[in-house]
């Protein structure tokens, strides 16, 4: 029945039933071991937040002892991890088991060892769940383009709200129906890269949230088209970024 349920839901927010944006509900937790968690996770990209999801840093899992239950999380190429961060932190790794990209892994636990080339991290418990958006979705506030109609030859202004791996939510006055096609230019998402962006999506689903009286203001949230694996990497790295500088303003 569950599977079903989750089946159900997954369905519903492809078709726009169920909303896209940052109030989704969380997606269903599944049961496992901590020591199957932790081997399946050996390996995995992953990334270490604070308690309030702020970013500490991405990296890999490059061990992990079920005996202790502790991992080692080595820093993605050309990058170092934090240092000053005390013994017995409380942290969150979230992490893509590398067999599936449907399956996300939460690890919960605290800092033992702080190293520029690795930090290791006693876990206390984890979780497994049916992740739908692949992505924690992170606030941008970036004006773009909205490009659709016969050959995309029709424009119009948007502000981002939130951008993930799969999809984005964004403002406009254009009244667009839930099924259009529409190509979401994107001049960059930091200033560090600059890498513009064409990316193909769908209107998942609209409202509107003009105060009463005013001229309409509709709220989307979109479903990217598959991205290929390039241009997926750039936008991940651009996110990281985000959620990087948002943690040290």
């Amino acid at each position: 029945m569950d599977q079903i349920l989750a089946a159900t839901k997954q369905a519903q927010v492809v078709a726009g039933q169920l909303p896209t944006s940052a109030e989704e509900a969380s997606p269903p937790e599944e049961e496992h071991s901590l020591t199957e968690l932790l081997a399946a996770c050996e390996g995995a990209m992953c990334e270490i937040l604070t308690e309030d999801n702020y970013l500490f840093f991405a990296g890999h899992v490059t061990q992990q002892d079920p005996e202790f239950k502790m991992i080692t999380v080595e820093p993605r190429r050309n990058s170092e991890a934090p240092l000053g961060v005390g013994h017995g932190t409380a942290v969150k790794i979230q992490v893509r088991v590398h067999e599936s990209w449907g399956t996300l892994v939460m690890l919960y636990g605290t800092v033992s060892v702080c190293e520029e080339d690795y930090w290791k991290i006693f876990v206390n418990h984890a979780v497994a769940c049916n992740e739908c958006r692949r992505a924690f979705r992170q606030r941008v506030e970036v004006e773009a383009t909205i490009l659709w109609g016969p050959g995309f030859r029709f424009r119009g202004k948007c502000q981002l709200e939130d951008i993930s791996l799969v999809g984005v939510a964004l403002y406009s006055p254009l009244k667009l129906d839930v099924g259009r096609q529409m190509i979401l230019s994107i001049p960059y998402l930091t200033e560090e890269y600059q890498y513009p962006y064409e990316l193909p999506c769908t209107v998942a689903a609209c409202r509107n949230v003009a105060e009463h009286g005013q001229p309409p203001r509709w709220r989307y949230g979109c479903a990217f088209d598959p991205l290929d694996e390039d241009l997926e990497s750039i936008l991940y790295k651009d996110i990281m970024m985000l959620q990087f500088k948002g943690r040290h303003v």
